[in-house]
């Protein structure tokens, strides 16, 4: 039975391009340590970072404690300086990173039908942002309002499209894999759900002959809440807002 929704955010729920989202972050948040760290030589380290400690799994360390570990020692930096001087970026300069985006459609009635049909949400985006960032692209998706029960942010410690990143967001959830359905519009990093046992759901571009399951326009995926939520949950969705 259906108990949870997870949902990617970036392609998904907003309409925004987060390759050139994450480039913004870290051309404005270079420019916000700066003179601290020097500009060029903390982007060249915040991507050699990312690409090096994200791309592997690292049990009972956060993806904040491995980046900031990452940067302080390849920068020569005091760990606890740059982790709480980036949280003061992300809480007072989120809103000014590449500013725009807008909601995909059908991206609220969506999530307000789970959440109708009584079904635990989560937001299953690439979990390198915190908080105050991920809530700003959620506020973008017209989405940030409605209660989230898990939201993925740095302080999770797997990411896509490992199988740890869902058994992750499961456990928090407190369902079983086999019972969350996770939709996004990647084919690798997010259909990566089924590895774990979860059902999924693809909005994204056509795939050529690549066999990407169901999927479709990302309203209708309330038609797959109905088909896998026993009757005594099931209720009428009409007139919820878009």
């Amino acid at each position: 039975m259906l108990k949870a929704v997870l949902f990617d955010l970036d392609g998904t729920l907003l309409d925004l391009d987060g390759d050139a989202f994450l480039e913004d972050y870290i051309d404005k948040l270079a420019d916000f340590l700066h003179p601290w760290v020097n500009k060029d030589d903390f982007r060249a380290a915040l991507w050699s970072a990312a690409v090096g400690a994200l791309a592997s799994e690292h049990p009972g360390r956060t993806n904040q404690e491995v980046l900031t570990e990452s940067l302080s020692e390849t920068l020569a930096i005091d760990a606890g300086t740059l982790r709480r001087r980036i949280e003061k970026f992300n809480a007072t300069q989120a809103p000014q990173v590449l500013p725009g985006g807008h909601p995909r459609p059908g991206a609220r009635r969506a999530v307000q039908a789970a959440r109708a049909m009584g079904l635990k949400i989560a937001v299953a985006t690439t979990p390198i942002y915190g908080l105050p960032v991920v809530m700003e692209r959620l506020a973008r998706a017209g989405v940030a309002d409605i209660p989230w029960d898990v939201i993925a942010t740095d302080r999770f410690s797997s990411t896509k499209p490992y199988p740890a990143y869902y058994l992750e967001l499961s456990a928090l959830l407190g369902v079983d894999p086999v019972e969350c359905l996770m939709v996004g519009d990647d084919a690798f990093n997010d259909l990566a759900a089924g590895a774990v046992g979860m059902a999924t759901y693809y909005v994204g571009p056509p795939m050529g002959g690549l066999n990407v399951g169901a999927g479709g326009p990302l309203e209708d995926v309330i038609g797959i809440y109905q088909q896998q939520t026993r009757a005594g949950l099931k209720q009428k969705v009409e007139g919820i807002s878009e």
